[in-house]
């Protein structure tokens, strides 16, 4: 079995907060027991989890961790937090001694809950791939040296996004989602290597600020009109409440959304809510997804619409 690190550096610098949910990231951490996770952080609010076998807490400042991006990987014009989730791609050679002894390490977000990982990664793909998934929730790279400075690659001269390199990551205080999937992934797919490229196996889910209240999958919209989520023995699951058809996910993306939560008491099940709740029981009400369902399902048609009309020869979507 391919040993793996998963790697979150998150900072408060006394003024932040964690996500109200962070306890069920934290277990979804832990379910995944085959897997060592890194939480790199100023913060130690979170000590009670310090004694799980596989999660293990850096505790360093922000200042601290700037000097090790420029001593690891160069200078970086950085003065937020912000600015370290387009940054990550580059991990591999910035924890270079904390990853040491591992095959795979991976970067991701704590804004969601993650399913069963080795269930969506068996050996027998990590074999074929480099570099796996394309946005910055969660990604998976192979720990070779050669890997670890794809993130230095150069754009193609027929390239459509130039702008997104590293070069110009580090130049700017702004964040231009280097880690994203027209970034990094983008950058290693244009120079032929092997990536697992697929937004297909996790629920994405629209900010409110989006215009949902609901909670609606914008990834590959398997919604339905009666539908709440469900983790479960380390597995995520999107539920239909009608039929009580089950489809596991990788790990459901909140996406900066207000959740509603509840104390985490070592249990192994919790439902999630299209009321952005969790809860420890779920009634049909409390499923229906209303107006936004209908709105999720018009943008679908539209989409479709349109990009058959752009694609009249039938060309793959992943080869737009």
């Amino acid at each position: 079995m391919y040993k793996i690190a998963h790697i979150l550096a998150y900072f408060l610098r006394g003024k932040g907060k964690w996500p109200d949910y962070i306890d069920w990231f934290m277990a979804s951490c832990r379910a995944n027991s085959t897997i060592d996770f890194y939480i790199v952080t100023d913060d130690h609010s979170l000590d009670k989890w310090a004694e799980t076998p596989n999660i293990r807490f850096v505790f360093m400042s922000f200042e601290e961790f700037v000097s090790r991006i420029h001593e690891k990987a160069g200078y970086v014009n950085i003065s937020g937090t912000r600015k370290i989730c387009e940054m990550r791609p580059a991990f591999g050679k910035i924890f270079d001694d904390i990853l040491k002894g591992y095959d795979f390490w991976a970067f991701g977000d704590c804004d969601l809950i993650l399913g069963n990982i080795r269930k969506f990664f068996p050996d027998d793909m990590l074999d074929k791939y480099e570099w796996l998934q394309v946005l910055g929730n969660l990604q998976l790279i192979r720990n070779t040296e050669e890997v670890n400075n794809y993130y230095l690659l150069k754009r193609p001269e027929w390239s459509q996004y130039k702008d997104f390199t590293w070069e110009n990551l580090a130049k700017t205080e702004k964040n231009t989602a280097f880690d994203e999937w027209a970034g990094c992934p983008m950058l290693i797919r244009e120079n032929g290597k092997r990536i697992y490229w697929t937004r297909e196996n996790f629920a994405n889910i629209y900010q409110e600020d989006k215009g949902y209240k609901k909670m609606i999958d914008n990834t590959v919209q398997e919604n339905t009109l009666f539908q709440y989520w469900l983790w479960e023995n380390g597995a995520i699951y999107h539920v239909n409440k009608l039929t009580g058809k089950k489809k596991e996910r990788l790990y459901i993306h909140f996406s900066y959304r207000k959740m509603k939560s509840i104390p985490y008491k070592g249990q192994n099940r919790v439902y999630i809510t299209p009321g952005s709740e969790f809860k420890e029981s779920i009634s049909l009400k409390e499923t229906y997804c209303g107006r936004d369902f209908f709105v999720a399902y018009a943008k679908k048609i539209k989409a479709y619409i349109i990009w058959h009309i752009k694609h009249p020869h039938g060309k793959r979507r992943e080869e737009a």
